[in-house]
């Protein structure tokens, strides 16, 4: 990670030998800048859409973090929760690259809660 010239001929090493070279996963150094959730048709409430900003204040590559969103009802409890892969929520072949350092990433889901008419919303974070 603190050397990341040595990651291509490591990367090589390892997919000799079978092994695994992930790249680090440092939740701590993860912010959410920016997020909301809105309504695309007023008509339809179930139809959402969900935009972040995430940043990665580490000083390297990291891998991508999972993304759980939770929909609250107006006593501010969990409506329903779902977490999401970075594939699922980053569609332009990102997450195989990982988290640029430094960098910032937009987030644009759109999602169909069906029943599930949300009041409020938490997103979190986090690597497994």
């Amino acid at each position: 990670a603190y050397l990341p010239d040595t990651r291509p001929p490591l990367e090589a090493l390892c997919a000799w030998l079978g092994c695994d070279l992930p790249l680090p996963r440092l939740a701590d150094r993860l912010s959410i800048e920016a997020s909301d959730l809105q309504a695309l048709d007023p008509a339809r409430p179930g139809r959402v859409v969900l935009s972040a900003t995430i940043r990665n204040r580490a000083g390297m590559i990291q891998a991508w973090p999972m993304l759980e969103l939770t929909l609250t009802n107006s006593r501010d409890q969990v409506a329903a929760r779902k977490v999401f892969a970075p594939d699922e929520y980053m569609n332009d072949g990102s997450p195989a690259r990982g988290f640029a350092a430094n960098a910032e990433a937009a987030i644009r889901l759109r999602l169909d809660t069906g029943d599930i008419v949300a009041a409020g919303y938490r997103i979190y974070l986090f690597h497994p």
